[in-house]
């Protein structure tokens, strides 16, 4: 069953699913009540983790999602697309500016207290995009997949760096000597034991999180600490976890939004954040450009223009992480949060629709 999770198209079937089934629950006779589940609170003043529902899923359980990030991104450094680093050139670039160009369009027509989500429309939501990607992108060569998946996984290793640097609530230096021990212990325990290093892993989120460091940035550095010859086996075991569980909950809730205003299609946010998928496109190709003439390699030279502008619309899809920066950002607002939410969901659909005719078509075009 888990292992069936695994394909892509099947995880972003589960993962559309919690997100139709959350708007759906927000909007129907049960908005009230699924208003006081997320709401609820669990845990102990006594640790400073007496949190919500969405905040336990927003601060703990979708560190497991960036830690899966992180065991990718050095399985990619050590084995993978990314061994070769010049050929980090062309999709690295891509990524920067695919994430920068959707950024400086949000702040060209937002202003006021909505500026500050900005960061919502650079990541590239993985799972979606792929899963666009392995059902119409069959009249692509393999370096094409390599292509999409380097850009994506590089804008959101940009847009954590973003969520460390501009989303803290700021760092108090006390918790800093812990976190650093558990750090230092975890890379010991997870030669290890595997159990000993889950506890301490935990450890290591909890300290980082009295530090005010975000969980995306905790879930990477946990990722990309773990030992080489233990990366295949963690991978394997949280990857159908991350898949069934952490995200389509975090999907159920983080889209449960009421849709009674609809699309504001008058509004300065929702116009930046539709916006998203030309700035992806402008940015993506650009940054490929640039690649190409600063790097004169054997990397990706079986891809045409049109191949890149075709997979460039999928930029514009983005989800999970466009929905934790939202639910950061927008925390004291819950008329923009709700207004980002419905605005980052219209611009999925816009550019997994139109990316999947892009894709199909390839072969009648080219």
């Amino acid at each position: 069953m888990l292992t069936f999770f695994k394909v892509e198209r099947n995880a972003a079937l589960l993962l559309l699913l919690a997100a139709v089934l959350g708007l759906i629950t927000a909007n129907s006779p049960l908005a009230q009540a699924f208003t006081v589940l997320r709401e609820t609170k669990l845990g102990s003043d006594a640790i400073h983790l007496n949190l919500s529902v969405v905040n336990w899923l927003g601060e703990f359980f979708i560190a497991g999602f960036f830690l899966l990030i992180g065991l990718e991104l050095k399985r990619e450094f050590k084995v993978g697309a990314f061994k070769n680093r010049s050929a980090l050139a062309i999709p690295g670039l891509a990524a920067l500016l695919g994430a920068v160009v959707p950024a400086l369009i949000f702040i060209i027509f937002v202003s006021g207290s909505a500026a500050g989500g900005w960061p919502i429309p650079m990541a590239t939501d993985v799972t979606f995009a792929l899963a666009v990607y392995s059902i119409f992108g069959s009249a692509f060569p393999k370096s094409a997949r390599v292509f999409l998946l380097s850009f994506a996984v590089i804008d959101d290793v940009i847009a954590i760096v973003v969520i460390a640097l501009f989303l803290g609530s700021g760092l108090d230096l006390v918790w800093l000597v812990p976190a650093a021990v558990s750090f230092a212990l975890f890379v010991w325990a997870a030669k290890k034991n595997v159990w000993i290093a889950v506890i301490l892993g935990m450890l290591a989120w909890y300290f980082t999180y009295r530090l005010g460091v975000q969980p995306a940035v905790t879930g990477v550095i946990l990722g990309l600490l773990a030992p080489m010859n233990r990366v295949e086996t963690l991978e394997h075991r949280i990857h159908p976890w991350v898949t069934v569980l952490v995200l389509p909950v975090f999907a159920f809730f983080a889209s449960g939004v009421s849709v009674s205003g609809g699309l504001m299609l008058g509004s300065a946010l929702t116009i930046a954040i539709l916006l998203r998928p030309v700035g992806k496109v402008i940015g993506i190709n650009l940054g490929v450009v640039l690649g190409k003439i600063l790097v004169r390699g054997d990397a990706f030279t079986d891809l045409k223009p049109t191949d890149y502008l075709r997979m460039s619309i999928l930029g514009g899809i983005g989800f999970t992480v466009a929905l934790l920066i939202g639910s950061s950002v927008y925390a004291e607002d819950a008329a923009a949060f709700t207004e980002s939410t419905i605005a980052t969901l219209a611009a999925l659909a816009i550019s997994a629709l139109i990316g999947a005719i892009a894709l199909a078509t390839r072969k009648r075009v080219d």
